[in-house]
């Protein structure tokens, strides 16, 4: 019998790896409790997958906190509600919750977030599972152990927005080098459409450059490199290192079926495997590094229960150090607003894009609002906040 109870917000896709993850940690000490979703059809088919009691299934959210003796909460939601549903499943003072990356809108959302599990005293973690890949927790253990010299400089390697995928880069290159200070950051942004992701306007392209204490330079470069990867280049004095993702082949992932799947198999992200290889003047070439592949969401989860019983007091998906990901973000817009370079800690505490998009300091060369994630909407909406 599982130890745990979790609660899950959302039963949109992205809560499909979550719930596998939850489920596949090693001898399994939670179960899925209880679910909450608005949609009626994404409820029932999400509970009939995982087989959630109907009893436990909930059109509310909060009366599922309300109803429901939870240990966990995991926030699925797209970022526009993290806030408001992690303050609401806080209030319930929960042992821990788990939200889905972008930890949120702007910073000041964040730093709500981070006050009412602190004063209810729940542990709050963001999904940045990235950096529990087995490879990736190698790589930042030879770069400690200076194989490729002191970090000068990490590329980031994904070409997508700067709170959907740069968010899961910029969280990678600070693990990397173990946590330093962003001391400042200078940003460009372009917006000649009226993009939205999420439900929230984004940008068409961002260029950014964060400075950390300990000398290195993190280069951002939203939708101006081909693709959608995760991963970077990590350029030291004395040699370069690469990391990259890929997946399991398609015949060895478990199918969503008979749920809606719009964008194929979503197990697929439980089955990422994070690649390494680096090179130095040893190495003689490049050299691959390997470990045990695991699930890294699983791993995350794992860290959760970990962190509830005692055997860890530094998370790696730690809500703290999801806020720094999220000031580096609103810093690069600031930079982009004000047209300077722009000095940590921020004190902007809302998105400054929106700002410029609401003031009109972005002028549309194309008119016409369209949602880049409108595939994954049910019903008749073209965003999902208007279902």
């Amino acid at each position: 019998m599982a130890t745990y109870r979790t609660g899950i917000i959302s039963c949109v896709i992205i809560a499909r790896v979550h719930a596998r993850a939850w489920l596949g940690v090693e001898g399994r000490p939670t179960e899925i409790g209880a679910i909450a979703d608005s949609n009626p059809d994404a409820l029932r088919e999400f509970g009939d997958f995982f087989e959630v009691p109907e009893a436990h299934r909930y059109a509310d959210f909060r009366q599922m906190l309300d109803s429901e003796h939870l240990d966990f909460v995991d926030v699925c939601s797209w970022h526009r509600l993290h806030a408001e549903m992690v303050i609401a499943a806080a209030a319930r003072q929960p042992k821990a919750i788990i939200c889905q990356k972008p930890m949120a809108v702007d910073l000041g959302e964040a730093d709500a977030m981070l006050t009412a599990c602190q004063r209810n005293g729940v542990k709050l973690m963001i999904a940045y599972q990235r950096p529990h890949h087995a490879t990736w927790k190698k790589a930042r253990d030879l770069i400690r152990e200076g194989a490729i010299g002191r970090v000068a400089q990490i590329q980031l390697d994904s070409g997508g927005n700067l709170l959907n995928t740069n968010s899961h880069n910029i969280r990678l290159a600070l693990f990397l080098m173990d946590e330093p200070r962003v001391e400042w950051v200078m940003g460009a942004v372009e917006r000649t459409t009226e993009l939205l992701e999420r439900g929230l306007p984004a940008e068409d392209a961002c260029l950014g450059l964060a400075a950390c204490d300990n000398g290195a330079l993190i280069l951002i470069m939203g939708n101006l490199v081909e693709g959608l990867g995760q991963g970077c280049r990590v350029i030291g004095t004395q040699g370069i290192m690469e990391l990259s993702t890929t997946y399991h082949p398609d015949e060895v992932i478990p199918s969503d079926a008979p749920m809606h799947m719009p964008e194929g198999l979503s197990a697929r992200y439980n089955f990422e495997i994070g690649a390494v290889r680096y090179l130095n003047g040893k190495t003689g070439g490049w050299e691959d590094v390997s470990a045990p592949w695991h699930d890294c969401w699983s791993q995350q989860c794992r860290e959760a229960v970990d962190w509830v019983e005692g055997r860890t007091d530094t998370p790696v998906s730690g809500g703290e150090r999801a806020r720094a990901v999220q000031e580096v973000m609103m810093a690069l817009y600031e930079s982009a607003r004000k047209r300077q370079r722009i000095y940590l800690p921020l004190k902007t505490r809302v998105n400054p894009l929106r700002l410029m998009v609401d003031n009109g300091e972005l002028a549309v060369e194309w008119p016409g609002g369209y949602e880049r994630r409108a595939t994954l909407v049910r019903g008749e909406g073209m965003s999902w906040h208007e279902t």
